[in-house]
């Protein structure tokens, strides 16, 4: 049976990423250098990056952020893909194995005011 191009896509995306994501729901935020923080919600989060929505503009293609995590505190991004509302970056260096699950806890422990 042949594929359908919707089929065909969710095939070459799922290729194209190298680790898996684990859905999350967090606020948080992240800081462009020399600029006020921005709030975010995270969606979603893999050891080489995440998924975030936002109001208000957009991120650029390129752009460097910093992004605060319960456990980790700061962690360095570059955007790599950025739409009205949402974004995804990708992570300089990946999350280690042991780290990343102890930060999935933490994340599914944090309440909505985590950062206050």
């Amino acid at each position: 049976m042949a594929e359908t191009a919707k089929q065909l896509g969710q095939h070459w995306q799922a290729q194209r990423r190298q680790s898996s994501r684990e859905a999350v729901d967090l606020p948080t935020r992240a800081s462009r250098p020399g600029r006020e923080p921005l709030p975010i919600r995270l969606v979603d989060i893999s050891p080489l990056g995440l998924h975030a929505r936002f109001q208000g503009g957009t991120f650029q293609r390129g752009e460097h952020l910093q992004i605060a995590l319960p456990l980790i505190g700061e962690i360095r991004g570059q955007v790599m893909w950025g739409l009205k509302g949402c974004f995804g970056c990708k992570f300089p260096m990946p999350i280690d194995a042991r780290t990343f699950l102890r930060l999935l806890a933490a994340i599914r422990e944090c309440g909505e005011d985590w950062l206050d």
